[in-house]
Parts: C-alpha cells; sequence; structure tokens
C-alpha cells in the first residue's frame, strides 16, 4: 500500500510538472483569436475560420475557441459551419499585436421540424466525452403553437406522459425510467425550485434556447441525485444583440398563450439586461369517451356510455422574469441578478382515474424566487473557471375541496329523490378525501458551485457541491385545532459533494472521465399522530449518507464514427412528497425511505455528419442497461383514502434508442426516432417470503415501444420575394401496452390501445424576416390518445400563432 502511494504522488508530481512546462511561445507574427458562439449555442465546436483569399485557417475547438498566425495586412475573416448563415468580417493585423475577435453566426431558418439536432457544440462536446446527450433546440418551434414538452416528445428515447390537456401533471419518462427518477432542471436549477406555477407547461416556447437531455449519466457539474436521466431546460439568455420579441397564439378548447421576451446590452459598461412576460390560458373542454365515460340511471344504476366534453378543467398561468447585472467585463462574464414572479390556478375534472369525476376541487400556487449567478472563466489564473448560482423560493400551494357532491360526466350533479338532495362522496367533506382549505408555505434555498482547471489542454478536473433546503409550514384552517397546534415546520436539507476527471489521449481520438459524489441528506419535523382521541408528537430528526461514482469513454474509430460508453452507479434520494407527505394530497409522510439505486450502462455509436454533393445525413445508436434496486413506490391506499410511500421494487430495463436526421440542398428535412426498451419487475419475493405474482413482468402502465418521424418542406418567395414558406408533418406512434400487471387478471386485461398521431403545420414568413405565421393540425384523425392510467388527452385540434420581432 505505502509502494503504491508513493507511486500515486510521483505520478501527480511528474503530471503537475508536465502541465507546467507544456507551454511555447508563438512567433512574432500578428495572431487573429477568438471564440465563435451562435443565436442558439454559447459554443460552436469544428467551425471552419479562415481569411479568405488566403490558405490560412482553421478549425474551432470543442470550447469554440481559434487562432489563426497571418502576416500584417487586411483581411476578411470568413466563419462557416453546416446548418448555419456564414459571417464574413473586416479585419487589419498589425505587427507585434494581437486580435481578439468574438464572432456570433446565426442559424439557418429552415429547420427540421419544429426541432433542430444541434451539431458541433455542447451536445457533441459532451458525447465526445462518453455522455450519452441529445440536445434540442427551439428553431422553428418558436413559431409553432407547440410546448416545449411536445418538443421533448420527439426525442427518441424520451416519452412525456401527461394527464390531460394544458397545465396537467407531466410525467416524464427517458429509457423507462419515469417519474422522480428523471430530474428536471431550469437554467440549471431543479425544477422543484420553482414551483409547478413555472413549469414545461407554462413557459412559452419561444423563451427557449435549448433544451439538453441526459440518458442515463448526468455530468457532475448538474450536482444532482438524478437516476434515469435529466432534463435540463436554457431560457434564452443571448445579449449578444439587443432584441424584443412578441407573440400570441390561439387555439381550440378556448386555449390562448401570449409571451413578450427581450434582451438590452450597454456593450461600453457591460450592464446587462434580459427579461420575459407570459400569460396562458385554456378552458380544456376537449371531448372525451370509452368504459370510463359514463352516467349512471339512479333508478336502475345502469351505465349509460357517451362521449362528454370536460367540464371543470380550466387552467391560467401567468409570469413575468427579469436578470439584471453585468456581462462580458473584466471581474466577471456574468454577473447577474434574477427575480421570478408566477401564478397557476387549475380546475381539477377526476381523480386519478375517469371514473371519479371531480365538479368543484381546485388547486393553484404562487412562486416569487430571487437569484443571483456569477461566471468568470480564467478565475484569478487561467484556466480556472468558477460557475455559481444561488436562489431562495418563496411558494404558496392551496388545496380548495370542501364541496363532497357527486358529478355525472355531463356536469350534472347526481340527484338523490328519497333524500332529496345530493349524492355525495363519504370521504370526510370533500370530493378526493378529507374536506381541506389547505394554505402549505413552501421555502427553498439552493446553491450550486462549480468549479474547473484545466492544467494542461488535455487534463481537467471539476469540483462541484450542490446546497438544498426545503421547509414546509402547512396552514388548513379545517384540520383540528389540536392538530394544528402540534404541526410543526418540515425540513429537509441535502449535500451533494462531486469531483470530475477528464482527460484527452492519442491526439484527442480517446476521451474519458470518471467521478465521484456524496449524497447526505437530513429530514427534521413533529408529526401529530391521532390516536384515539388524543395526539401524540412523532419526533423525527434522520441523516443519511451515501456514495455514487461513474467513469466514460469516447473513442473515434474514424473521422466521423464515434463509439461511446458509460457507466453510473447512481442514487436518488427521496422527494419531500414522498418523506415528509402532504395531506392535501392525501400522502402520508414516510420518514424512514432508503434512496433508490442503480447501475447504469449505456453504449453508443455516433455517425455523421456525412455530406454528398446537397445531401448530408448523420445519425446515432444508444444500448441501455438499468439496474434498479430499493426503488421508491407508492403503498396501497388505505380506506380513508390515504396512501404512503415505500421502498419495496426492483427494476432491471434494457434497450436501445436511435435516431436518423436527413436533409437534401437545404430545402427537405427527414426525420426518424426509435425506442424500445424492456423494463421488468424483477423481485421474487415480499418480505414474507411469498413470490410476487407479477415476477419479471413489463413494468405495468409503462409503453416500451415508441417510434416518430417527421418531414418538413421549404419554399421560397411564396407570394412574395424573399419570403419563406415551411410546411412539415410529423408522426407519432405509441405500442399499446398494460394498464397493470400484465400476469394478473383474465384474457380481457385492460390494455392502454396502440396509438398513431398525426400533425401538420406551416409557417409563413414574411421578407421582413419579422413577422411569422404558424398553423398546427395536431391529431387531425381525433384519435384517442391516452397517457398515465387510460387518462385521455385532447383530441383533434386547430392553432394559429403570429410572432413579431420588433428589435
Amino acid at each position: 500500500m505505502k509502494a503504491t502511494k508513493q507511486s500515486l504522488q510521483k505520478g501527480l508530481l511528474i503530471l503537475i510538472i508536465f502541465a507546467l512546462t507544456h507551454f511555447s511561445w508563438a512567433t512574432s507574427l500578428p495572431i487573429i483569436s477568438g471564440k465563435v458562439t451562435s443565436t442558439v449555442s454559447e459554443i460552436v465546436s469544428y467551425a471552419t475560420v479562415h481569411l479568405k483569399g488566403t490558405t490560412m485557417g482553421c478549425m474551432t475547438d470543442d470550447n469554440g475557441y481559434f487562432s489563426i498566425q497571418a502576416p500584417a495586412g487586411d483581411y476578411t475573416i470568413v466563419v462557416s459551419m453546416l446548418g448555419f448563415e456564414t459571417v464574413e468580417q473586416q479585419i487589419s493585423l498589425i505587427n507585434g499585436e494581437e486580435s481578439n475577435l468574438n464572432i456570433t453566426i446565426e442559424e439557418k431558418t429552415s429547420l427540421l421540424n419544429e426541432v433542430v439536432i444541434i451539431g458541433n457544440n455542447e451536445a457533441n462536446l459532451l458525447k465526445k466525452k462518453g455522455f450519452t446527450v441529445n440536445m434540442v433546440s427551439g428553431g422553428s418551434l418558436n413559431l409553432q403553437s407547440v410546448q416545449a414538452t411536445e418538443l421533448l416528445d420527439k426525442t427518441a428515447g424520451v416519452r412525456i406522459r401527461q394527464s390531460g390537456g394544458v397545465g396537467s401533471k407531466i410525467d416524464y419518462n427517458i429509457n423507462g425510467l419515469s417519474g422522480n427518477s428523471v430530474r428536471v432542471f431550469i437554467n440549471g436549477i431543479s425544477i422543484r425550485n420553482y414551483g409547478s406555477s413555472f413549469s414545461l407547461s407554462s413557459i412559452p416556447s419561444e423563451q427557449i434556447e435549448r433544451i439538453e437531455v441526459y440518458k442515463g449519466v448526468v455530468p457532475a457539474h448538474l450536482s444532482e441525485d438524478a437516476l434515469g436521466g435529466a432534463i435540463n431546460v436554457i431560457l434564452k439568455q443571448n445579449v449578444s444583440s439587443n432584441n424584443l420579441r412578441a407573440s400570441y397564439s390561439y387555439g381550440s378548447f378556448n386555449t390562448q398563450q401570449m409571451s413578450v421576451d427581450g434582451s438590452y446590452k450597454e456593450e461600453k459598461s457591460g450592464l446587462t439586461f434580459d427579461g420575459s412576460v407570459y400569460y396562458n390560458t385554456s378552458d380544456n373542454d376537449f371531448k372525451v369517451w370509452g368504459d370510463q365515460v359514463y352516467i349512471t340511471d339512479v333508478d336502475t344504476w345502469k351505465l349509460n356510455y357517451i362521449k362528454a366534453k370536460r367540464f371543470h378543467d380550466g387552467y391560467e398561468s401567468y409570469g413575468l422574469r427579469g436578470n439584471i447585472g453585468f456581462t462580458d467585463v473584466k471581474w466577471a462574464d456574468s454577473f447577474m441578478v434574477g427575480l421570478l414572479y408566477s401564478d397557476m390556478n387549475k380546475d381539477v375534472q377526476h381523480g386519478g382515474t375517469m371514473e371519479v369525476v371531480y365538479g368543484n376541487r381546485r388547486t393553484g400556487q404562487q412562486t416569487k424566487m430571487a437569484s443571483l449567478k456569477y461566471d468568470k472563466n480564467d478565475f484569478l489564473v487561467k484556466n480556472l473557471d468558477v460557475h455559481s448560482v444561488a436562489s431562495y423560493t418563496h411558494s404558496n400551494r392551496w388545496v380548495v375541496d370542501t364541496i363532497a357532491d357527486m358529478y355525472y360526466w355531463n356536469g350534472q350533479r347526481l340527484w338523490n329523490e328519497d333524500k332529496q338532495s345530493y349524492y355525495q362522496w363519504n370521504r370526510g367533506g370533500g370530493e378526493a378525501g378529507i374536506a381541506t382549505l389547505a394554505d402549505n408555505l413552501e421555502k427553498s434555498i439552493a446553491y450550486r458551485m462549480n468549479v474547473s482547471y484545466a492544467p494542461h489542454p488535455q487534463h481537467q478536473f471539476h469540483v462541484n457541491y450542490l446546497f438544498n433546503h426545503f421547509s414546509r409550514d402547512i396552514d388548513d384552517p379545517l384540520l383540528p385545532q389540536a392538530e394544528q397546534a402540534l404541526t410543526d415546520t418540515r425540513n429537509m436539507a441535502k449535500h451533494i459533494w462531486g469531483g470530475t476527471y477528464e482527460n484527452e489521449w492519442m491526439n484527442g481520438r480517446l476521451k474519458s472521465f470518471v467521478f465521484f459524489k456524496h449524497y447526505m441528506q437530513n429530514v427534521s419535523l413533529a408529526d401529530p399522530v391521532k390516536t384515539g382521541n388524543t395526539y401524540q408528537v412523532t419526533q423525527v430528526d434522520r441523516t443519511v449518507n451515501h456514495n455514487g461514482y461513474g467513469a466514460g469513454i469516447a473513442y473515434k474509430l474514424f473521422p466521423k464514427v464515434l463509439l461511446q460508453s458509460s457507466y453510473e452507479h447512481a442514487l436518488r434520494l427521496p422527494e419531500s412528497n414522498e418523506v415528509l407527505g402532504n395531506k392535501s394530497e392525501n400522502i402520508n409522510a414516510t420518514y424512514q425511505l432508503e434512496p433508490e439505486k442503480s447501475h447504469n450502462i449505456n453504449l453508443g455509436l455516433l455517425l455523421g455528419t456525412f455530406i454528398w454533393k446537397k445531401h448530408s445525413m448523420k445519425g446515432d445508436i444508444n444500448f441501455f442497461v438499468r439496474n434498479i434496486f430499493d426503488m421508491i413506490q407508492r403503498g396501497e391506499t388505505s380506506t380513508d383514502g390515504y396512501y404512503g410511500y415505500e421502498n419495496l421494487g426492483k427494476v432491471l430495463s434494457k434497450g436501445f434508442d436511435a435516431e436518423y436526421n436527413y436533409e437534401y440542398d437545404n430545402k427537405l428535412f427527414l426525420t426518424y426516432g426509435i425506442s424500445m426498451f424492456n423494463a421488468r419487475f424483477n423481485l421474487r419475493y415480499n418480505e414474507n417470503g411469498a413470490e410476487y405474482s407479477y415476477y419479471k413482468d413489463h413494468l405495468r402502465n409503462a409503453p416500451y415501444f415508441t417510434m416518430n418521424t417527421g418531414a418538413e418542406y421549404v419554399l421560397k418567395s411564396v407570394l412574395q420575394k424573399d419570403s419563406r414558406l415551411r410546411l412539415n408533418y410529423q408522426f407519432n406512434y405509441v405500442h399499446k401496452f398494460y394498464k397493470n400487471w400484465e400476469s394478473i387478471g383474465g384474457e380481457n386485461k385492460a390494455t392502454i390501445p396502440t396509438q398513431d398521431v398525426h400533425n401538420l403545420g406551416m409557417i409563413y414568413t414574411f421578407p421582413n424576416k419579422r413577422v411569422s405565421v404558424g398553423l398546427n393540425a395536431k391529431n387531425i384523425l381525433n384519435k384517442q390518445v391516452f397517457d398515465n392510467w387510460a387518462l385521455q388527452k385532447p383530441g383533434r385540434s386547430f392553432h394559429v400563432k403570429i410572432s413579431y420581432r420588433i428589435l
């Protein structure tokens, strides 16, 4: 052991000496250097940069930087990149001087089916290190009446499951893992800190710059406890130019969305501002039908199945966001103070299934958030980069459920002729359970710091830290006074430390990384428990510690063929609702929950981009294994309508996803994605030694085979010179799957039927490029579309959207 330690010390000393001495001075020729960025990305790697009319040039590196030496004189520097407009700029080089030039290139306006798979930038940078990641940007999505959730749903391996129309609950599924196993971020901050009033259902698509989708292994810089992957939504903060945009859309079911966003920068001082406002509303009164939609004849108790409009599912949300500070100054690349306010109100149409119809239950949330962000590359010393963000969130979340009347699906209440009153649910005074006017005050403090140091271009070290503290004060005037008096603030704190080492060998053909994480969680509260006619207080103060680790490798087999693989021993700490409970949602506290754990393995192949004349194509395929144990699952519901969570299951999931993209002459764009996984319940015996009847069954209520296909064609100078018309088509397919365990029940087991949905769209952009009009027809064949537990989603709908770029 001592000899090994000495060898490690010697090796580290040699590495440090090598890193400090591996520099050389350039010749005295003038140098032009800088960084290439784009309107959709902070990094554009492998763009071509050359001096026009000469043979002098280079390609940008993994971080978008370039450097060219040339004799003194006047030149035209040219920057080009597939999928972006070519940029030319005049420059003069003077002997003995170094010129620095930052160039922004614009994305071509002809974009694939609202979704652009970004090429050589952050996505490829991470893929070349061994991560399995997709990155999509809005593109022409910003000009159509589509939500961010619809954009994500077209990514191979990702399935967005929504419990109804606009504003309904969303469940994210990545390669078979869903729920809290998938972490979602907005600008690198957990979506939990924003509250449900500021979510992917409410954020207008035109305010989104890009979305990063990590499958399996999650980079340490996100410093989170993601088990099955992560989604990071990056909002537009492009302050390279002053801009102001506005949009309005109207569609079926009285769905309206309005948005204004813009940014301003004073070049001399670096003073920077960006902000946005939005408003969304929808009646969500689309028609539903099927074996759960019926009217009961109270005389004969016969069920009459009908096609009915949803009558209590209205949704409204609005919010504003602003950031002010300084960018590109000596002491900071970015120093921004941010404020966010959002508000949401939502009617609740039904319970966990569509058989239980509500007519009065409502919920809502109001969120206020302040944030502070600081970024600086070359902090104090060269190649030492610091990125940090802190936030404080104050949220009020309320539920109103005080009327227990039963409703038919036609919106009428059930009348009891004998008692001359309406039938009521016998659940404690409310539709969903005990009557409540709960108004929970939730506070969250979050802090993340990422520090990176590169002692040598081929070696980089990262240190990461995340702190998150969550507290909830419960206020419900309908609770007994004795219980209110004994109810204490519920607290949950989480610390995650991480370290990563990255390197590259063989002239960049081989890249790898290793990382380590340490997780700590503390839960403390006083919980009143009723025993007979008295209350007893249960004091809880529990701390758990766990470790995680992982590694990845990427090898360039050929110039445009990359083989990648990664592994992670992943861990997910229990969420606040799972541990602390939530009476307003009928969830009991479960203080002794253990974290979920998983072994995640990925093996992928990236191909392209291959270019031949006017044709270009690229693709990738990813194989994965997820072996999960101590899975946190919802327990059985008790007679009073409450339930808790428990560590129960083991799941083994194997599968693959693949994507293919084709382009012809910047006019025709085709895309195809497929995902298939075999996720099975892998726990054989229960705690009493009895074998589970559904051992080795497919996971219930989980789709396992999906496909999507898209096509877009671009026409120029239609009706007006220099105008542009884009026609697009999208097809989504979900194979049928069992609603419950496939081993339980007879031949006529409940299934979610196969779903094939066709969408059409068009965008007309006027010659001045400032005004665009988008038309969308969704689910044009009016197919029944289901998600969680056979909850029906909207049928055929039509939408129009007007976008105006003011500046």
